[in-house]
């Protein structure tokens, strides 16, 4: 059974397949935690801000994984990434966040690396493997 270093994953993206696919394969590789998901960055943006003005997140635990994809209606990766980048960077340290995408745009690969918060960039369609291999890249796992 894997070991994981994260409590949550937050899945942002609008596509409902991508979001249910995500789930599944997060629960075949046995992640037990919350999931969370979220069809635009408005959303996910707004529950992370009453996250912390409520100061629901235990800076002391294991980060949240946020899985963003970049093209959404509303607000898309680079809208939440700029709000996300108003935020406390205590508050911040407590989440791991890699652009998911089926962009094969490269200046969408330079502009996600470009931005401080942004860890990895993976490309879709997400498969278990792709998971694994980013969270074992990244120590979010031990199997």
């Amino acid at each position: 059974m894997a070991n994981f270093h994260f409590r949550e994953v937050i899945l942002v993206d609008d596509d409902l397949i991508v979001r249910m696919v995500a789930t599944k394969i997060l629960k075949s590789i046995d992640f037990n935690g919350t999931i969370s998901a979220f069809e635009n960055g408005a959303l996910a943006i707004e529950e992370i801000r009453r996250r912390f003005s409520s100061e629901k997140i235990d800076s002391n635990g294991p980060p949240i994984l946020l899985l963003l994809d970049i093209n959404m209606p509303v607000l898309d990766a680079w809208g939440f990434l700029d709000q996300f980048s108003t935020l406390d960077q205590e508050f911040k340290k407590n989440f791991y966040i890699s652009i998911i995408t089926s962009s094969i745009d490269t200046n969408d690969r330079i502009k996600a690396f470009s931005c401080s918060d942004v860890v990895d960039y993976i490309s879709k369609p997400l498969s278990a493997k792709h998971l694994t291999d980013f969270l074992s890249k990244h120590s979010l796992i031990e199997v």
